[in-house]
């Protein structure tokens, strides 16, 4: 079961952020329409295309690649942890610092905080071998 839940969680989780980022690398202005944020020039479109299209698309691929190979699982997920983890706790920051978002931003603030815990939640739950390699002890 446990297994599965990896899969489907890093399955998920990589999907989503290879679609976010092939629609940025694609058209960069559509993330930042409902923020009422304009992008223009080519080293603004740039930076877009890099940070939330490029790298969406290559953290996604890796959780994906997680998903299907044992190997990588592991890795997968501190790279989930990290990534999903560090987008909701820099939007935690912004409401502390700036106040409360729209709609739109909350939209985006759920599923990576609710990934960031299933996957903290995976990581810290000992599995069968690492129980039986402590002797029954987590």
């Amino acid at each position: 079961m446990r297994r599965g839940l990896e899969i489907a969680i890093l399955g998920l989780c990589g999907a989503a952020l290879l679609a976010t980022g092939i629609t940025e690398l694609a058209t960069p202005q559509t993330l930042f329409t409902p923020l009422d944020l304009r992008i223009e020039g080519a080293s603004a479109l740039n930076e877009i295309r890099a940070a939330y299209g490029g790298m969406h698309v290559g953290i996604g691929v890796l959780l994906l690649v997680g998903a299907g190979r044992t190997a990588f699982r592991r890795a997968a997920l501190w790279v989930g942890l990290a990534f999903l983890g560090g987008l909701a706790a820099g939007r935690l920051v912004s409401l502390m610092v700036d106040g409360a978002p729209g709609g739109f931003v909350y939209r985006l603030w759920i599923p990576e905080a609710v990934g960031a815990m299933l996957i903290g939640v995976l990581l810290l739950t000992p599995t069968d071998s690492r129980r039986s390699r402590n002797h029954g002890h987590p």
